[in-house]
């Protein structure tokens, strides 16, 4: 195929697409009616309060053939007339939907309700009113719940014979005065009523007058002296009953009384205030309200008068506390005269007025009273006369002077004066214990004490503190066992004891005629730091006593020593070993110390002296326990394991023997001489052991 017949081709095959798109008649896309619908019934469509009737008309050449009808999506067959008429008629309340289709495409759809039943009845929502009670807010009425087929189009209200009238969103506030039944219905959109709802409304916003009070008594500047009764005359008018409200507070404790169309009445004497008001039941209340304040008093003052101290013949001191109760005191009307003093003005306590007289001076005395309140009513108050006894008895004593120390008997003499003495109630105590004056002797320390006691209670003391002391301030060491001794006692701390019936003061703790610091613990005082350095000490103590008296106490010497005995050895080598023959040498650095045992194997050596020596000890392993003590009881103990070697020729051993019976230790030079007699025995075994062999081989 040529390129030319390609193309022309592929022109033929786009022009063919074209015309197959293109529709053959274009005149069936044109919408045309091709019937009429009408429908007859009470009402106004789509809403219809009775049977409806349907009638269609075709137009032109349709036929019914033409035609689908649906009645609520399902298909319908009707009847038809020779003029191509349909009439259809709806008996049966509820909603339908027409659907029309026609072959051409054409289609329509009509919606009706029929709606042969009233709605039900509307509910009522009166928010917080309640039904036939009285209100003063306005009153908010909401209708809800009627339910009809056409659904609700509006609700609508009326009061009285008026007409009815819509409310807005179903929503109806009811704001002037009223007292009446408002009557709700309910209207379809098809046109029907519901029976009427009923609420009955009272609603007043208009203030009562307050009641006229009457008051059965007269006051005198708020005062009654009688109880008043109060009264009250109300006025009645339209709209809901009016009451009087009246509150009567008791202002001292606060406690309230509220009546309802009555008054409550005073009982007894008080400080009232009274409120009226008038309020009626859709709760308006009087703009104004009745106020008054009374007080009542019916009673005198009443005056106590209470002594500190028991009222007698005689007193030394008194102190009177006046008190006034009444509850309307006039406070300048309060008046005291009396001889005494008023140290205290008049206050409030609760109750009472108060004020206090004090009578502290010698001589008679009078007291009264006098007190009015605010009412006129006045109370009179007299005391009998009484006797003040302010002087204490004098006591005096000789013999002795307080604090003073006696290195002698002593003797004491007593006398109480006073105008109003009384000597049973005079005691002489001493050291805790009744005393009858006897001579003392006894060294000790004394407290004298004297109670006296006067017949107004005047009481008087007199004590004195006083020492015999004969035996005067002792000195005693603590550690007596010390003096002259070597010791070596660990946390050693010196120290005194004091005896004295008189407080003493430390003016030096001495060791060896130096000042050291000290601890005083009761009756001893011991150096504070303990003994550590070795040496001999010399310790004392000076006081000085309560008169200013030197005291020293008793020189103490010892010496104190906690180094242990020292143990010197020789004999041996570095290896604790020594040749047989060899005399072993122990010893004590210091000659003042001893031995408490030597045992030398099994065997206890007898003979402590200070220098041991061991002779002539067998070859083999030998076990020395050494013990040595000091003076300050120090003890060292020493244990020794050693081995006896070598045995020597009997000439050796002369040698060694007549050199053992030198004296001392041996020195470097007889060491010497022991290893030349070691080698000449040592050449001699040898020229021995060759002369034996030279012979066996002669042999």
């Amino acid at each position: 195929m040529t390129k030319k017949y390609k193309i022309l081709l592929s022109i033929t095959v786009v022009l063919f697409l074209l015309l197959a798109a293109i529709p053959a008649d274009t005149k069936g896309m044109e919408e045309t009616v091709v019937w009429d619908i009408t429908f007859k019934g009470t009402g106004t469509e789509p809403f219809f309060r009775s049977s409806v009737t349907m009638e269609l008309d075709l137009k032109g050449t349709d036929t019914k053939d033409d035609i689908n009808i649906f009645i609520n999506r399902q298909k319908w067959e009707g009847e038809w007339d020779y003029e191509q008429s349909l009439k259809m008629t709806f008996y049966e309340e509820g909603n339908y939907e027409i659907h029309l289709v026609h072959k051409n495409g054409y289609e329509e759809t009509r919606k009706i309700t029929v709606e042969l039943n009233n709605p039900s009845v509307p509910k009522i929502k009166s928010g917080s009113y309640s039904e036939g009670k009285w209100t003063s807010q306005n009153i908010l009425l909401e209708a809800y719940g009627t339910k009809a087929v056409s659904k609700i189009s509006h609700y609508e209200y009326r009061t009285g014979e008026s007409e009815w009238k819509s409310m807005k969103k179903g929503m109806l506030e009811m704001k002037q005065d009223m007292d009446d039944i408002v009557l709700v219905r309910a209207v379809s959109n098809a046109g029907r009523y519901s029976e009427v709802q009923k609420i009955w409304c009272r609603l007043w916003k208009r203030n009562p007058n307050l009641s006229r009070i009457t008051c059965s008594e007269k006051s005198r500047n708020g005062w009654y002296q009688k109880i008043p009764e109060f009264t009250y005359e109300s006025e009645q008018t339209e709209g809901p009953v009016i009451h009087t409200y009246a509150r009567l507070t008791q202002l001292q404790t606060g406690q309230t009384q509220t009546e309802t169309d009555k008054i409550p009445k005073i009982k007894k004497d008080g400080k009232y205030q009274l409120k009226v008001w008038t309020k009626d039941e859709a709760g308006n209340r009087s703009e104004n309200s009745f106020y008054t304040t009374c007080f009542v008093d019916t009673k005198k003052p009443e005056i106590f008068i209470e002594y500190k101290n028991k009222i007698q013949e005689i007193s030394k001191y008194q102190r009177a506390k006046i008190r006034i109760k009444d509850q309307n005191i006039l406070r300048k009307s309060m008046k005291i005269m009396t001889s005494g003093k008023q140290i205290k003005g008049w206050s409030r306590s609760g109750e009472y007025y108060e004020s206090e007289v004090v009578f502290d001076h010698d001589g008679q005395h009078n007291l009264s009273v006098t007190a009015e309140d605010m009412a006129g009513n006045i109370s009179i108050r007299e005391e009998k006369t009484l006797k003040i006894d302010t002087k204490k008895p004098e006591i005096q004593i000789s013999g002795i002077q307080n604090g003073k120390s006696y290195k002698t008997p002593v003797s004491i003499k007593l006398q109480v004066k006073d105008e109003n003495s009384n000597m049973k109630k005079t005691k002489v105590y001493l050291n805790g214990k009744r005393w009858n004056f006897d001579q003392l002797k006894e060294d000790g320390y004394y407290l004298l004490r004297v109670e006296a006691e006067d017949l107004a209670g005047n009481q008087s003391v007199v004590t004195k503190k006083f020492t015999i002391n004969k035996k005067g301030v002792q000195i005693h060491f603590l550690q007596e066992k010390l003096e002259g001794k070597d010791v070596s006692q660990k946390n050693l701390r010196p120290g005194f004891h004091i005896a004295s019936l008189e407080p003493v003061q430390v003016t030096g703790f001495l060791v060896n005629g130096q000042k050291v610091p000290y601890e005083w613990k009761g009756d001893k005082v011991y150096m504070k730091q303990p003994v550590t350095l070795n040496g001999k000490y010399c310790i004392n103590l000076n006081v000085t006593d309560a008169n200013g008296l030197h005291v020293s106490s008793k020189k103490i010497t010892f010496m104190y020593d906690t180094k242990q005995p020292v143990i010197q050895l020789r004999g041996l080598n570095a290896k604790n070993e020594c040749d047989y023959g060899t005399t072993i040498f122990i010893s004590l650095e210091n000659q003042k110390d001893y031995w408490t045992k030597i045992k030398l194997d099994k065997r206890n050596i007898a003979d402590l002296k200070s220098k041991i020596s061991l002779k002539n000890l067998e070859p083999g392993v030998h076990v020395l326990k050494l013990e040595a003590r000091d003076a300050a009881g120090n003890t060292t103990k020493e244990k020794i394991k050693f081995e006896v070697t070598k045995i020597l020729p009997d000439p050796v051993k002369k040698i060694v023997k007549k050199d053992q019976k030198r004296e001392g230790n041996v020195n470097k030079k007889d060491e010497k001489t022991e290893v030349i007699l070691w080698i000449a025995a040592g050449m001699i075994l040898v020229i021995s052991a060759a002369g034996l062999i030279y012979r066996k081989h002669s042999k």
